[in-house]
């Protein structure tokens, strides 16, 4: 097997190292020099092509990006991804990718097809299925370790990851991602607060396109308990016994933590299995619902407008009843 893990000397040829954002500033930098396709692909995103559809306190971004049709089309049913070698598995992984080590668990490495002008996957070193209940900490720690610059986020087996087989996050600069700016540091009239006590802050928000949970905290324990709580709730509500469909963006501020949590309807709108004109192929993950939406084909990019983003909203996003259901327990 080519040697994956990279030395902290071998990273300091290439920048600083002093925290692990400026690591992997480093280890981008070591990626463009030595793989191609990242360079290329990296490089590209300079030059993106995207346009904003204002919304009632906030903003979405479409963003065209071809080289995102292979995540946008994959095929994630159980045969497809039964038949194919895992891709977040080290010994599948291309001879150029190289990667850090992370709490001995993790490897992180660059997405060498980004969205992000720095775009982290972060795979764990076995090979275990997603799923957040099981590694919801590990979460808190990678967005408190990176959040000089960027924001951590998961994507449910059934509503946007790829490799739904391979227990994995991913990682994308915050200032890049409208919520950040939309809600984060802004208090909003549509933010109802659910619960508050000494430790731990729920509230829901509802801006007509986009419903979704914040839960706020400076205690990790408490907050991975309350979120557990909001799970429990949610797998009852929606009656399954599986992962409920969902996506997970945490955010670490001045010893804060601000997760975002997003229920789901269902994975794909309509527009996705559309044939000919009425076709968009737009498949909603983490990014998406966060405000910056995927279009990997420019005709999709071209002709979206803002009806379609509102309709796809409320297609794949938990509704407003179902979410208040889910939060009246915990």
């Amino acid at each position: 097997m080519n040697k994956i893990f990279l030395t902290e000397n071998e990273l300091s040829k290439f920048g600083e190292i002093n925290n692990l954002s400026q690591k992997v500033k480093a280890l981008l930098n070591q990626q463009k020099a030595n793989w191609e396709l990242v360079k290329t692909n990296f490089d590209s995103l300079l030059n993106v092509k995207t346009k904003n559809f204002a919304f009632q306190n906030s903003e979405i971004k479409i963003q065209f990006n071809p080289s995102r049709i292979t995540s946008t089309s994959a095929k994630v049913d159980k045969k497809s991804i039964e038949e194919r070698k895992c891709f977040l598995c080290l010994e599948n992984l291309p001879s150029e990718q190289k990667g850090i080590l992370f709490k001995n668990d993790y490897l992180i490495l660059c997405n060498p097809y980004p969205i992000f002008k720095r775009h982290l996957t972060i795979p764990n070193l076995k090979h275990i299925p997603q799923n957040i209940e099981n590694s919801f900490i590990d979460l808190l720690e990678l967005s408190q370790e990176l959040s000089e610059k960027f924001f951590v986020f998961y994507n449910g087996p059934k509503c946007g990851a790829s490799a739904p087989d391979h227990l994995h996050f991913q990682a994308g600069l915050k200032n890049e991602i409208p919520i950040y700016k939309n809600y984060l540091n802004i208090k909003h009239e549509n933010q109802n607060i659910i619960f508050q006590d000494s430790y731990v802050k729920v509230i829901l928000t509802d801006n007509g396109i986009q419903n979704f949970v914040i839960i706020e905290s400076s205690d990790k324990i408490k907050l991975q308990k309350k979120f557990s709580k909001i799970y429990k709730s949610a797998k009852q509500i929606l009656n399954t016994n599986e992962e409920p469909l969902i996506n997970v963006l945490s955010f670490f501020e001045e010893n804060i933590w601000k997760v975002i949590v997003f229920f789901r309807e269902k994975h794909r709108p309509t527009q996705y299995f559309d044939e000919g004109e009425k076709q968009l192929l737009v498949s909603p993950a983490s990014v998406d619902l966060g405000g910056l939406i995927i279009t990997p084909r420019e005709e999709d990019f071209s002709k979206i407008i803002k009806d379609d983003v509102k309709d796809i909203f409320n297609q794949v996003i938990l509704n407003r009843t179902k979410l208040k259901k889910i939060l009246i327990e915990i």
